[in-house]
C-alpha cells in the first residue's frame, strides 16, 4: 500500500519511542498487539519492549512505516488522525509533563518548542502572532512527511489544547500541506478538529484566537513543572551533544537490547558497521568510554521510570539489563548519590516507591 501523500525518497530525522508509542497504542486498542503490528511494519518486534525515554529513538522512516501498517492492519484511512486523537502526556515522556503544567498557554506552547526535538525532529514548530491572530505552524525538516503523520501531529496539538483549556477549545482553522484522502471524510475530521479543516493549504497550521494565549493552564503545577524541566534540559544537553549522529544511534540501539540483558560494545558496534576499535576511538574523541555510554543510556531511562509510580524497581532494573534489583540500587547510587526510593519519593513528593 502507498504511503498516504509519499514524497520520494527516503525521510531523515529521528522520532521518539515514546512518540512512536502513539501508534503502538491505538493499534492496541484497535486489537492489534504492538509486536504483531511492529512486524506489519518490517521493524523489530523488540521495539514494543524497550526502555522508552525520549533517548531511545527510532529512523523517521520507521515511524512513517509503522502508520502505513496501523493503516493497512486497521484498514481506516483516518489511522494518524486517529491515533493522534488518543494522544496521551506520556508519549511526549518528561516534554509532555513540562508542557501540561505551565501556567500560560502561551508558555506551554514555547516551552514544547524548546523541547521539541526530545519527541521528534522530523518537524519544527514556530508561533506566530499577529495583529490578526495567532497560528502554530509545522514545517518537515528533512522533505515532506505523509498525510498520516501532519494529521496525528496536529491531532496531538489538539490534545494538548484541550488539556490546557478545556474540552469546549476549538481552533478557529486548520490547514494541511496534503490532499484530502479520497472520499473526504469530512465527518471524521470534524469529530476531531470542530472547525474548518483546508488541504493542501501549503503549510501545516493551526489558527487559533490571540486571547487564548493568555489564559491560565488548567493543569498548572509550578513544583511538577520545574521537576519535569530540570528531567527535560538534561535530555536535550545529553541529545543535542550527540547531535543525532553514531552515538545517538548507539543510544538508540542500547536502550532497546537492555531488557534482554547486558549490551556488549560488539553488538553495537555491529549495528553501526563500524570496527570495534573504531566506535572506541569516536567515543574517547568525545571524553567518555563505553562503560560510560551505557551507564547514560541506564541513568536517562532509570530517571524516566521513576517518574512513573507504576512502575516498580524491580520492573525497573529488569527492563535496564540488571541481574538484580540490588544491582540497579547501587549503580543508581553512584549516578545520583540519591537511592532510587529516595530519587522517586522527591521527584514525585511522596508518591509510592
Amino acid at each position: 500500500m502507498p504511503r498516504a501523500n509519499a514524497a520520494a525518497g527516503a525521510a531523515g530525522g529521528t522520532v521518539s519511542l515514546p512518540y512512536l508509542r502513539t501508534v503502538l497504542d491505538h493499534g492496541e486498542a484497535a486489537g492489534i498487539a504492538p509486536v504483531r503490528l511492529l512486524a506489519l511494519a518490517g521493524l523489530d518486534p523488540a521495539l514494543s519492549d524497550a526502555a522508552a525515554g525520549p533517548a531511545a529513538r527510532v529512523p523517521a522512516a520507521d515511524y512513517l512505516a509503522l502508520l502505513d501498517a496501523l493503516a493497512r492492519a486497521t484498514g481506516d484511512p483516518l489511522a494518524g488522525l486517529h491515533a493522534g486523537a488518543g494522544f496521551k502526556p506520556r508519549h511526549y515522556a518528561e516534554m509532555g509533563y513540562v508542557v501540561l503544567t505551565t501556567p500560560t498557554v502561551r508558555e506551554a506552547i514555547l516551552q514544547g518548542i524548546r523541547y521539541e526535538v526530545l519527541a521528534n525532529d522530523i518537524g519544527r514548530t514556530r508561533l506566530m502572532e499577529t495583529a490578526r491572530g495567532a497560528c502554530m505552524t509545522w514545517e518537515a525538516l528533512h522533505g515532506p512527511l505523509s498525510r498520516h503523520a501532519h494529521e496525528l501531529h496536529m491531532a496531538t496539538w489538539i490534545c494538548f489544547a484541550r488539556w490546557l483549556l478545556g474540552e469546549g477549545f476549538f481552533a478557529e482553522r486548520i490547514e494541511f500541506p496534503h490532499a484530502a484522502p479520497p472520499g473526504g471524510h469530512a465527518d471524521g475530521y470534524a469529530r476531531v478538529f470542530g472547525c474548518p479543516v483546508a488541504f493542501d493549504a501549503g503549510r501545516h497550521a493551526l489558527h487559533i484566537d490571540p486571547a487564548l494565549l493568555a489564559r491560565p493552564s488548567l493543569q498548572a503545577d509550578a513544583e511538577m513543572q520545574a521537576q519535569m524541566a530540570r528531567i527535560a534540559q538534561a535530555q536535550l544537553r545529553a541529545l543535542e551533544a550527540d547531535g543525532g549522529g553514531e552515538i545517538a544511534q548507539a543510544r538508540a540501539f542500547i536502550g532497546h537490547a537492555l531488557p534482554r540483558g547486558e549490551v556488549p560494545i560488539a553488538s553495537v558496534a555491529a549495528h553501526l558497521g563500524l570496527p570495534v576499535r573504531t566506535l572506541q576511538r569516536r567515543l574517547q574523541a568525545r571524553g567518555m568510554n563505553y562503560s560510560a555510554l551505557v551507564d547514560g543510556v541506564r541513568r536517562a531511562q532509570a530517571e524516566h521510570y521513576l517518574a512513573d509510580p507504576a512502575v516498580s524497581l524491580a520492573q525497573l532494573a529488569m527492563l535496564l539489563g540488571f541481574s538484580e534489583q540490588s544491582a540497579f540500587s547501587h549503580a543508581f547510587k553512584r549516578w545520583t548519590r540519591e537511592t532510587p526510593n529516595a530519587w522517586r519519593r522527591r521527584v514525585l513528593g511522596g508518591g509510592r516507591a
